[in-house]
């Protein structure tokens, strides 16, 4: 009996220690395919992070170039600008110091002579340049000449003048704005030109 208790237990023991081996069999195959499912997993998300990571640098890219390109292009309009508008103050400049008394003088007359002869002029000016002009215009002009032409002042006009017949609307103007205005169109186009290189 001793013998079979024994051959009883070892036989217990044996299919215990089979079947522990085998249930530990299975929870290692069991882990191996739950790590490996893990690693797989990461290895996506990994993927998929440096895959988001590249797009991402790629829009940043081109969206720091077309910045870029868009602040070249406002940097090179603001100097278009502002050159034009350095031009156009020492165009404009330049013609005011050329308007002097007495070429005003020698410019309204000819007009008048050619142009208004029968009607009464208005010349429109600013006041510096309407007390130096009376001095040189009627100095020495016959008296029915003072009457034919009025001098007026205006804060509109800051060098040269604008004459018209008296009660019109149609005048000619010799401002410093308008002969700059005049000049620049036939030298913008080639100024423009240049800039646009």
């Amino acid at each position: 009996m001793d013998v079979k208790l024994d051959s009883l237990i070892e036989k217990i023991k044996k299919e215990g220690i089979e079947e522990a081996q085998s249930s530990a069999d299975e929870i290692v195959k069991e882990a191996r395919k739950k790590a490996t499912k893990i690693v797989e997993d990461a290895k996506k998300e990994a993927e998929k992070v440096v895959d988001d990571g590249k797009r991402k640098v790629d829009q940043f890219k081109a969206t720091a170039e077309a910045d870029l390109q868009q602040a070249a292009r406002n940097a090179e309009l603001l100097l278009k600008e502002k050159f034009t508008a350095l031009f156009d103050a020492v165009f404009k400049r330049e013609v005011g110091e050329k308007l002097s008394a007495d070429f005003m003088k020698d410019v309204i007359l000819k007009i008048v002579d050619s142009w208004a002869k029968d009607a009464n002029a208005e010349v429109v000016l600013n006041d510096k340049d309407k007390k130096a002009l009376e001095t040189v215009l009627f100095k020495g002009v016959k008296e029915d000449a003072k009457k034919g032409v009025t001098l007026k002042v205006s804060p509109d006009v800051a060098n040269g003048f604008r004459i018209g017949v008296k009660g019109s609307d149609v005048y000619y103007d010799f401002s410093d704005d308008a002969i700059a205005a005049v000049l620049k169109s036939l030298i913008n186009p080639n100024l423009k030109a240049i800039l646009d290189k």
